[in-house]
């Protein structure tokens, strides 16, 4: 979708501080004794979390989320028929072909902003809750999403909310923190201490 395509993901520097603070709170808590992998910066990577999220406990993502709606089509905007009829149709303002509604949200992690120069074989650096509802997180007892939006998704009858929070049940996550509107970068950190 265009509207995606163009968007941007500003630096969030209170992110960084509260990855190494939420870290040293388990090695403390654990008296050194858990095991604490931290990545940040270029280390953030998508690949990075693919490979290293399952068989993780707990996970905490210190990002920026997103929900795509009404700025992308959604799957279920092609599949639903209008009213009085019996045939589902693209809304008139569709144009584009619809996107399985577990593309619409996500997080960005490092590349993202340059996910444009991304090969078809290569990780573009945004996790979208298709790519995570494919992982096996089935020992994760926590996954904590401080980042906006990540409660968010798009909302259909008989499914609930297709988004991230579904995708990572999906996955096998067992509990979710996530946050239904815009987070501001330092009072995230400081409300996650």
């Amino acid at each position: 979708c265009g509207d995606f395509q163009s968007m941007q993901f500003a630096s969030i520097p209170a992110s960084g501080r509260e990855a190494k603070e939420v870290a040293a709170l388990w090695r403390k808590g654990a008296q050194g004794a858990a095991e604490v992998e931290s990545l940040t910066g270029a280390k953030a990577s998508e690949a990075a979390f693919k490979a290293g999220a399952p068989g993780k406990r707990v996970l905490h993502l210190a990002t920026h989320g997103f929900f795509l709606q009404g700025r992308c089509p959604s799957g279920f905007d092609a599949a639903e028929p209008e009213a009085g009829s019996a045939a589902p149709t693209r809304s008139a303002t569709t144009t584009a072909a619809p996107e399985n509604p577990l593309r619409l949200s996500g997080v960005a992690l490092a590349g993202a902003n340059r996910r444009a120069a991304a090969g078809p074989d290569e990780e573009d650096g945004i996790l979208t809750a298709e790519e995570i509802a494919a992982l096996d997180l089935s020992g994760v007892e926590w996954a904590v999403l401080s980042a906006c939006d990540t409660g968010a998704g798009e909302v259909k009858a008989g499914e609930g909310v297709l988004g991230l929070r579904r995708a990572f049940q999906v996955a096998g996550a067992r509990t979710l923190v996530t946050s239904l509107w815009a987070v501001d970068d330092e009072a995230a950190r400081e409300w996650m201490q």
